[in-house]
């Protein structure tokens, strides 16, 4: 869809889930050296991160965000970069949005040294939203808004080197006024054969598919829709069967009820939580042992107990973050070039 401090050490105590040990979380404001807006951001392990957005505009640090150096894409100033996708073997593909031929993925196989446009939208209605990969980064998959009234998507089996439109009769229908976010890239998610996308607008969808994206079924959530500006805006997938959606109005973002739902049957219904009063967020993904973060313009907030409930652990305004689980490093981003890292 087309949507448009000082340095501080923030440390929380908080029981783990289902552990009475106490962690602390902490998050580190940076310098990233730029103005831009982040939409997206991919961490590669505690030392290598990438942050994208406005104004073609994409930076990496390779000493855990000591420093931040500005990457240079070819004829790309003018782009928005809102989702990055980091794999293996010094593969980098990077998405932008907007209308017709704005939207495009670029690829590099030398880490940032050299870049191909391996897939650009030809369609001048149609607008990227997201892309995931699974685990092992061959298989990937690219939605984006509806073309001739069904969802788009584009499917790739070779690391995102080639890229293969999915044929109209396959492609999910949408609802009038239906759409995807293309707020920091994770209302997309590929699991083993399982993708999941999530949808806004007159309604708050997820499509799901378990044999990696021939056929499709849907399921209506509880969350908050009936505009342009509300609806699913992030998934996580803690498992093949439990998911968090997030989301909310960003137009009227201190509205706090009905923007967290769950699913424990892999997406097919979803529990509408009247305990959890969230504010919109923008970002929300799994960090393990239970622990879900999300993060938007309303502020940082951290669930221990798989999205039952949630604690507000900073009022830093950040659009998008990401984590590498096995040094439990991660960083956050947001306007005006914010960047922050956090460590658990």
């Amino acid at each position: 869809m087309r949507w448009l401090v000082p340095l501080y050490l923030l440390t929380i105590c908080s029981p783990m889930f289902g552990q009475t040990p106490e962690t602390s979380f902490q998050i580190k404001l940076q310098d990233s050296g730029v103005n831009a807006s982040f939409r997206g951001l991919a961490v590669r392990n505690r030392k290598e991160a990438w942050a994208t957005g406005t104004q073609g505009t994409v930076v990496r640090t390779t000493n855990g965000g000591e420093t931040w150096t500005r990457i240079r894409l070819p004829d790309s100033d003018a782009l928005d970069f809102r989702d990055i996708a980091l794999l293996p073997n010094r593969t980098v593909l990077i998405m932008s949005v907007g209308d017709g031929k704005a939207s495009r993925i670029l690829r590099s196989t030398d880490n940032g040294e050299s870049w191909q446009v391996v897939l650009l939208n030809s369609d001048p209605t149609g607008f990227f939203d997201g892309m995931a990969f699974d685990s092992q980064g061959q298989r990937g998959v690219l939605f984006g808004d509806p073309v001739d009234g069904r969802l788009s998507i584009f499917r790739t089996a070779d690391g995102g080197e080639s890229w293969v439109a999915l044929p109209t009769k396959q492609r999910p229908r949408l609802a009038d006024g239906e759409y995807g976010f293309a707020a920091s890239g994770s209302s997309v998610r590929f699991q083993d054969d399982n993708i999941w996308i999530a949808t806004g607008g007159s309604v708050a969808r997820v499509f799901r598919s378990t044999d990696g994206g021939e056929e499709w079924s849907v399921a209506k959530t509880p969350l908050r829709s009936g505009n342009e500006s509300s609806g699913i805006f992030s998934l996580a997938a803690l498992s093949s069967q439990s998911l968090v959606i997030i989301g909310g109005d960003y137009k009227q973002p201190e509205k706090d009820k009905s923007n967290v739902s769950r699913s424990m049957d892999g997406g097919r219904t979803w529990e509408q939580l009247n305990s959890v009063r969230m504010p919109h967020k923008a970002c929300v993904q799994f960090l393990g042992d239970g622990r879900l973060l999300t993060c938007g313009r309303t502020g940082v907030a951290l669930s221990y107990d798989a999205g039952k409930s949630w604690r507000e652990i900073s009022a830093e305004s950040f659009y998008v973050f990401g984590f590498d689980s096995e040094s439990g490093t991660g960083f956050l981003a947001g306007a005006e070039g914010r960047i922050a890292r956090f460590d658990l």
